[in-house]
């Protein structure tokens, strides 16, 4: 894994932590807004007493994809915090080692004959075959399976309440769905899964390249289950809420939310409002 690759890991491992803090938070880092950014900044003051700008936050943080590394010294701060002793450690423990196959050269020994020299000929020949062959085996795509199950319930999770990213050369795609699994084709080289999901925590999984048919376990997000439970058992009572606000509000009203710690102040129309609460 290459310097910009471990920094997309660290992204997501940033969201991570965010989430611990405001699990009910269903979006991306790059869906981030001025109220996710202003607590995430504070988080970061008040865990490793740095401040960290809101300007770096949107030059580096919610790109999609960076065209170089930011500052050292600003990622030794959110390595720090979360749980790294800096940068440098977070790459040591997060990196992927590369397979090396290493093949030991046969001592050939001069013919001093023509059947000699046609027996070395021939060898040599089946040795070049058999590496083409080997080459061939690893570059040919192959598609790798991957289902999610529930670590608690042992049930399979529904694909459509996660995203899987395939994370690679700076960029991220998104897996394609095949029933209630999902499945990309990998060139014979390790691959790097970054997991979304407004009920379960993220992570990020490390696929070997010879890898198939594989299965991992996601932890339940316990505030956004109940939340999701709560929201949908109520569904009678949001809708007669919904109806009592818009009899009474105004349509041309113009309502002031004041952000938390006074960083600012929200202007939102009448729908903006009802749906907000």
């Amino acid at each position: 894994m290459d310097d910009m690759q471990t920094f997309y890991t660290l992204k997501q491992k940033i969201l991570a932590r965010y989430k611990e803090a405001f699990p009910y938070y269903t979006g991306d880092i790059q869906a981030f807004g001025n109220k996710e950014i202003a607590q995430l900044i504070d988080l970061v003051e008040r865990d490793c007493n740095e401040r960290v700008s809101e300007k770096w936050v949107y030059t580096h943080l919610k790109p999609h994809g960076n065209s170089k590394l930011p500052r050292r010294d600003m990622l030794d701060i959110f390595c720090r915090w979360i749980g790294y002793a800096g940068w440098e450690e977070f790459i040591f423990k997060n990196k992927i080692q590369p397979e090396v196959t290493v093949n030991k050269a046969d001592s050939v020994v001069k013919p001093k004959t023509r059947k000699a020299l046609m027996f070395t000929a021939i060898a040599l020949f089946g040795a070049f075959v058999a590496i083409a062959a080997s080459m061939f085996t690893v570059l040919r795509s192959k598609d790798t399976t991957i289902c999610l199950k529930d670590k608690y319930t042992r049930k399979p999770i529904d694909s459509k309440q996660v995203t899987l990213l395939l994370l690679k050369d700076g960029k991220q795609q998104k897996l394609v769905q095949k029933d209630s699994c999902f499945t990309f084709a990998q060139l014979g080289e390790a691959a790097l899964i970054a997991i979304q999901s407004p009920y379960y925590k993220a992570d990020t999984l490390k696929i070997e390249a010879d890898a198939e048919n594989l299965e991992f376990d996601l932890q339940p997000d316990d505030y956004a289950m109940m939340l999701r439970a709560y929201m949908n058992g109520n569904v009678a009572d949001w809708n007669r809420r919904r109806l009592q606000l818009d009899g009474i509000i105004s349509e041309d009203a113009v309502i002031q939310e004041i952000m938390f710690d006074e960083i600012g102040v929200e202007f939102l129309n009448k729908d903006e409002f009802i749906a907000k609460v």
